[in-house]
């Protein structure tokens, strides 16, 4: 396998230089050496196909699958095996347990499954040795006995992890324990793209914070002869401190699927995603060059800054939001349909974004400061502005931490509201439970007076409570965290006026409500005068001194106002306001 691997990376390397062997020669020098069996023979062969169809597609040209058996008479067997034109296995991908992979793996603590998808599974997990979180990804097992899939996977792995770059995910280790082969990787503690863009969270200066590293880490590995061919946001990370990966580099190379456009939701098919390929990746090509990367990454950024994916005749991105209209042309170059019309470089898509963010348009306000991020920090960077790309790529990355450091804060938030959310679900389940038992109460008792009276005012009194937990469940989740600050303290003030009127409403009653619930279920000794006229009497008590205290609470000229409408609203609306004041301290919008 070393060997066929050696072989298979001096022919890359002379196609890379200019002077491309034919296949029939190294073939013929592997038959004289002797030292390779008939089997191996073909898998070289088989490889030597895909590695010349795959360079010769970069050239223009069209080589077909009949030229090739013209070529190699008697070896239908391995070119069908080249074009991926053997059979497959059926069945989707079915992840393994945690509890598998700590067998597999016992130096590793399997910690649980991050996500799963067409070209594999990734888990959390600790190295013990090195007490350090690392992510797992394996892959199907369907390649388990494919002794071609084995030789890409080498091939292709060893490229993949030299490549190091803050930009890209850093590879481990990879190999094949038992019938799974594995990638063990950086773990990357933080949302995908794909998760920021759903949330809404991402303004124009924060895609601008993001597609320079995207640049960096795509041209670092072009210039490695390393093609990822599925950029998308989903394989896109960013770190909580701001950092920006991308992951799985050359997954698809390695999984062999680039002909699979069809059928792409069949586990062992999957090359790409549809909707962030070039076009050229839908045309039967073996494989494609960079290029394609930098219409995906086009896709990508099309995406980040409207929300939406570039699709049949699409309008300019300024057209949707307001942004600097000379971004439309470096965003619709990298969509050229044509990859000679696009960016030939990534690097050059990241020296016109920063030169755009560096400085202003002529005749627009600049959309692209960062004083609605940060209005300190933007003030500061006014005063010694200038148009290198140094400090662009200092605002950019305050830009992109700022991201992280709001979403980060606004889940706290979220969290904090959590507990009241289930407290007034718990109070919907009681409030139906009341209802259930004053509808029993009356609708037996319509004959003795005192059981209907009770009945009647349970069944009231319980729509109440059910009602009372539906308003303030219903304004918690009209709550938009990626709505400015300034809108989420608004809202959070109607849950908390809600919840405090609301509680009234019901918390008042309270102190008389148990006389009618012991009648409920049976207990018509506490109608008696010895026992109703003391409870009344401590239930209007009980109620006068609520209501008082309640008078106290809601007046806004009282001093000690505030803090008991805090203590009255409870701990996970207190955490909340502690939690939006720490977001305004740091001047977050």
């Amino acid at each position: 396998m070393e060997r066929i691997d050696d072989r298979c990376a001096e022919f890359e390397r002379q196609w890379q230089t200019g002077t491309p062997p034919s296949i029939e020669s190294v073939v013929s020098a592997e038959k004289l050496s002797g030292d390779t069996a008939e089997v191996e023979r073909e898998v070289l062969l088989a490889e030597l196909v895909v590695l010349e169809i795959d360079y010769r597609r970069r050239r223009g040209e069209l080589p077909t699958k009949q030229e090739y058996l013209d070529r190699f008479p008697g070896h239908a067997e391995a070119l069908n095996d080249a074009l991926n034109e053997g059979e497959k296995p059926a069945g989707a991908f079915v992840p393994p347990t945690v509890g598998r992979l700590s067998e597999l793996f016992p130096s590793l603590e399997i910690i649980g499954l991050l996500g799963a998808g067409g070209m594999g599974a990734v888990y959390k997990a600790r190295q013990k040795g090195l007490d350090r979180f690392v992510a797992l990804k394996v892959l199907p097992e369907e390649f388990d006995h494919d002794v071609k899939f084995a030789l890409r996977f080498t091939r292709e792995a060893r490229t993949l992890a030299k490549l190091s770059h803050p930009n890209i995910v850093s590879v481990f280790e990879f190999g094949k324990v038992q019938d799974t082969f594995y990638f063990l990787m950086e773990f990357v503690d933080g949302p995908t793209l794909r998760d920021v863009v759903h949330g809404g969270e991402l303004s124009p200066e924060q895609a601008l914070a993001i597609v320079p590293h995207l640049c960096d880490a795509l041209q670092f590995a072009h210039d490695k002869g390393v093609i990822h061919r599925d950029i998308k946001p989903e394989n896109i990370l960013i770190s909580k401190d701001g950092t920006v990966k991308i992951a799985d580099f050359g997954l698809a190379r390695i999984l062999g699927n680039e002909l699979q456009q069809t059928a792409l939701t069949g586990t062992h098919q999957v090359m790409g995603t549809p909707r962030y390929m070039a076009p050229e990746q839908f045309e039967g090509t073996r494989s494609v060059d960079h290029r394609a990367d930098i219409y995906s990454l086009g896709v990508v950024f099309y995406e980040m800054l409207t929300g939406e994916l570039p699709i049949g005749r699409f309008a300019a991105p300024s057209r949707k939001v307001a942004i600097d209209v000379r971004l439309d042309e470096v965003v619709l170059r990298t969509l050229e349909k044509e990859p000679e019309r696009r960016y030939q470089q990534a690097s050059q898509v990241k020296s016109d974004v920063q030169s755009i963010a560096s400085t202003e348009p002529p005749a627009l306000a600049p959309t692209l400061a960062l004083g609605e991020v940060d209005r300190n920090a933007a003030d500061t960077a006014a005063e010694s502005s200038s148009p290198s790309s140094d400090a662009s790529l200092q605002h950019q990355e305050l830009a992109a931490r700022l991201l992280l450091t709001r979403r980060e804060l606004m889940e706290r938030v979220r969290r904090s509201l959590r507990p009241l959310l289930r407290g007034q679900l718990v109070q919907i389940l009681i409030g139906c439970l009341i209802v259930i038992l004053g509808a029993q109460c009356w609708a037996r008792n319509t004959q003795v007076p005192h059981r209907l009276v009770c009945g009647i005012i349970l069944h009231v009194y319980g729509i109440l409570v059910i009602a009372a937990g539906a308003a303030v469940c219903t304004r918690i989740n009209r709550i938009d965290y990626t709505a400015p600050v300034d809108q989420i303290r608004s809202r959070l003030d109607a849950v908390r006026n809600v919840y405090l009127q609301v509680g009234a409403a019901i918390g008042f009653p309270w102190w008389l409500m148990w006389i009618p619930v012991a009648v409920a279920i049976g207990f018509d000794v506490v109608l008696l005068p010895n026992s109703l006229i003391p409870s009344v009497v401590v239930g209007v008590i009980g109620m006068t001194a609520s209501y008082w205290l309640y008078r106290r609470v809601q007046q806004p000229g009282t001093p000690s106002a505030e803090s008991w409408r805090k203590r009255f609203a409870g701990e996970s609306l207190a955490n909340a306001y502690q939690i939006l004041a720490e977001i305004e301290r740091a001047q977050i919008r």
